[in-house]
């Protein structure tokens, strides 16, 4: 039998009648027993006035995307960094609707620090609520009602849809306590613009409506919106670059109902992003058109990897020692076949498995295929080395390192026989998170390259924080080095750094001799390019370097 003698109050009773939208709850938690108020066991559809398991039943209603806040904030209690619990998230109601409500509630320790009893109460903010406490903005849902009403009127206008980008890594790194705050002194400071309507959505995205449809005018509101988010960091004194992206759309010429244009301003706040956050973007028809087609390409793709990867392949183009002229071993490339047999470019849809995380499902066919392929070519050539292309999302995935070394031993490939390439996609937000991986790559004897070296974010800086073991120099420096003085003097100073660094070389876009004749003065390791072959299919491979 539990004890309920801390929670069975005559004032618990009182309070729990004051309001209907205010609901009251005290929990034991040393013995982990709780009791709720008859209206929010009945709102909220609890099983009883009294419930054991507290946490693990109440997480229950809350909304999927909404858990992490309710147990990040009541797991700083448990660990013994606050006495204070206080977050809104999304709960579900005896309706089955998902209502906003404000959590907040105050723990008393024992003597020792050991949890007592706790208090708490949540306001229900509802579904429908005009505004947004913490800011004063209006709510998504005003937007709705509004903005239908203005086309409807003949208003012309633009609206902006604002975005706090990577959002969470400033969670991740600094709390979402932390980042909540950053969200409400933004939408405070956005509130406090005059001229326009700011309305507040959901996770870290702001609507603005503005009846002007000068372009300067909307720049403007873009360039104030980001200078608040310069200044956010600043006053609250947090070591964080705070970047805003931005899409409009025009009504009622993009689009007259709401959903459409609530659509088409996604489209461009998407394309805001895809050219490198931190800027604005306007709604097109072939905005739309593009993103109608990436969409279409995304079920293509899903639908390949679950039968198999069926039109995914694998092509080579040999590593030639530069010495030597001699095979040193192979890059591994992939390719993506449509079922009418028309090739979808890399560039085009290893985004689109990068952004939906199947990039995961797609690189451990990859990495097994190429090095069962790179097993069969061992016996010809004991020391053939397979390269194979990750990128930096990858290797942010949980897991990837496990899968690597899981793949290394069922294949019984020699770590120094696997090469790891960081590709050109790599835009690297933790690069001491990136270190460790490569530290962690090299000490198994696996050797870590730098893809595209010299390109936008293959850096000197990059460099030095990573050491790898190999750079390729991009293909880009190679094309013209013939007659470009520059060009030279990049490559001439790359190995020599390399060089002093014990770092290997290899240098792409070897495509013909008088080329090669240039870059073999400078003596790198390696040489990779057409003047050798295309990528091909592993059986032309075979042929070209081992069935002699």
């Amino acid at each position: 039998m539990i004890d309920i003698s801390n929670l069975d109050s005559h004032l618990f009773e009182m309070l729990s009648q004051t309001s209907d939208n205010l609901y009251i709850y005290m929990a034991d938690l040393e013995r982990d027993f709780s009791r709720w108020s008859k209206s929010s066991v009945d709102y909220f559809n609890l099983p009883g006035e009294y419930i054991a398991d507290t946490a693990n039943e109440w997480v229950k209603h809350i909304h999927p995307q909404d858990q992490h806040i309710f147990l990040e904030d009541i797991g700083r209690i448990f660990a013994g960094k606050s006495n204070r619990h206080n977050c809104e998230y999304r709960a579900l109601n005896k309706y089955g609707k998902y209502v906003w409500v404000k959590c907040q509630g105050v723990v008393e320790r024992h003597e020792d620090g050991s949890l007592g009893l706790f208090v708490g109460t949540m306001m229900n903010l509802g579904v429908n609520a005009k505004f947004d406490q913490p800011t004063g903005l209006y709510t998504f849902h005003e937007l709705k009602k509004q903005l239908p009403v203005f086309i409807n009127q003949g208003m012309e206008g633009a609206i902006l849809l604002f975005d706090v980008d990577r959002l969470q890594r400033i969670n991740d790194l600094l709390g979402y306590m932390v980042g909540d705050e950053v969200l409400q002194l933004l939408g405070q400071k956005c509130h406090e613009l005059v001229g326009v309507t700011f309305y507040r959505g959901q996770g870290g995205k702001f609507y603005c409506i503005t009846t002007d449809l000068d372009r300067d005018k909307i720049e403007w509101i873009y360039q104030q919106v980001k200078r608040f988010g310069e200044e956010v960091p600043r006053e609250m004194k947090l070591e964080i670059q705070l970047t805003i992206s931005c899409g409009v759309a025009f009504f009622p010429q993009d689009a007259e109902d709401f959903e459409t244009l609530h659509a088409n301003v996604e489209y461009a706040l998407e394309q805001a992003k895809k050219d490198g956050r931190g800027c604005i973007a306007q709604f097109s028809g072939k905005m739309h058109r593009r993103t109608v087609e990436q969409f279409r390409l995304q079920e293509v793709l899903r639908e390949a990897i679950a039968n198999e990867f069926r039109g995914f392949s694998l092509i080579y183009q040999p590593l030639i020692r530069g010495e030597k002229q001699q095979v040193y071993g192979a890059e591994t490339l992939m390719r993506f076949y449509l079922p009418d047999g028309s090739m979808v470019s890399p560039m085009e849809f290893i985004p689109i498995l990068e952004e939906d995380g199947t990039i995961r499902e797609v690189g451990e066919w990859l990495l097994n295929a190429a090095l069962a392929q790179a097993a069969l070519w061992r016996k010809e050539n004991p020391d053939f080395v397979i390269s194979v292309n990750v990128s930096y999302i990858q290797m942010l995935q949980p897991g990837f390192r496990e899968m690597v070394t899981r793949i290394l031993e069922e294949s019984q490939t020699p770590a120094q026989s696997l090469i790891l390439e960081l590709t050109e996609s790599c835009k690297v937000s933790d690069p001491n998170r990136l270190q460790d991986d490569f530290e962690y790559f090299k000490n198994l004897g696996i050797k870590m390259a730098l893809d595209d070296f010299g390109t936008e974010y293959s850096s000197i800086a990059l460099l030095r924080k990573l050491k790898p073991q190999l750079i390729k120099i991009d293909h880009t420096f190679v094309r013209s080095i013939q007659d470009d003085e520059m060009d030279q003097a990049i490559l001439e100073y790359i190995m020599n750094l390399s060089k002093q660094t014990k770092i290997q070389v290899c240098v792409e876009g070897v495509e013909n001799a008088e080329i090669l004749a240039v870059v073999q003065s400078y003596q790198p390791e390696l040489l990779q390019g057409y003047y050798y072959s295309k990528p091909c299919p592993a059986a032309e491979f075979y042929e070209k370097y081992f069935d002699r």
